[in-house]
């Protein structure tokens, strides 16, 4: 499968958008503050919306639950702290350079769910969270399999569908991690290459 088009023109913002993300700045920064002294399933809309400034039938215009909405949030820190800047044609860095970058990523995953150990339990067990992380995770992927692509280290396949069952897989193993009482951040991060495919590069994971 070919890498995607050269992304179009982006859309002018809509009024409505800088109040929506107002909003949401708002109430990320209000669950931060009630997590500090309470467990994910004791807070409440109203605790939430009060702490916010929010109102409640804005939260609701959103978001179904407290659980919806903290799903939301932390997918999006673990998509975050994802992040690598690599060119989907793998230009401008070598291929070592790249795998370095992606054991880096993802060791600020394991840091960052490790200090959050508690509320990642909570999440993974709605038995919700584990999708809403997959689908944050494939895009990731699939940047990634373009990037390997370009190195010529990508048998012939589905790119898309090789990406949503790689987000799958790592939403899977960060559950592990969270659900055990390892703390061993770069021990876990070894183990990682013995269950990636036998092509995906093993540059930048620590030896074992």
């Amino acid at each position: 499968m070919s890498a995607p088009e050269t992304p179009r023109e982006q859309r002018r913002p809509s009024a409505e958008e800088p109040r929506i993300a107002r909003t949401r700045e708002a109430l990320e920064s209000g669950l931060w503050e009630l997590l500090q002294e309470n467990e994910l399933a004791d807070i409440t809309v109203a605790a939430l919306c009060r702490q916010a400034g929010v109102h409640r039938t804005t939260f609701y215009g959103h978001y179904r639950n407290i659980l919806d909405f903290a799903a939301s949030v932390y997918a999006d820190v673990v998509n975050g702290l994802g992040a690598v800047n690599v060119d989907q044609r793998g230009t401008g860095r070598t291929q070592e350079e790249v795998g370095v970058l992606y054991a880096e990523a993802l060791r600020r995953i394991l840091v960052h769910t490790f200090a959050e150990r508690r509320v990642y339990r909570a999440l993974f067990h709605t038995g919700t969270f584990h999708a809403v992380l997959a689908d944050g995770l494939r895009p990731r992927f699939l940047l990634a399999l373009y990037a390997w692509q370009a190195y010529g280290l990508v048998p012939a396949m589905d790119c898309e569908v090789a990406a949503a069952f790689l987000g799958g897989a790592y939403a899977s193993w960060i559950e592990q991690w969270v659900a055990g009482e390892d703390d061993d951040v770069e021990a876990w991060l070894a183990s990682l290459p013995d269950l990636l495919p036998g092509w995906w590069p093993r540059d930048g994971f620590p030896r074992v």
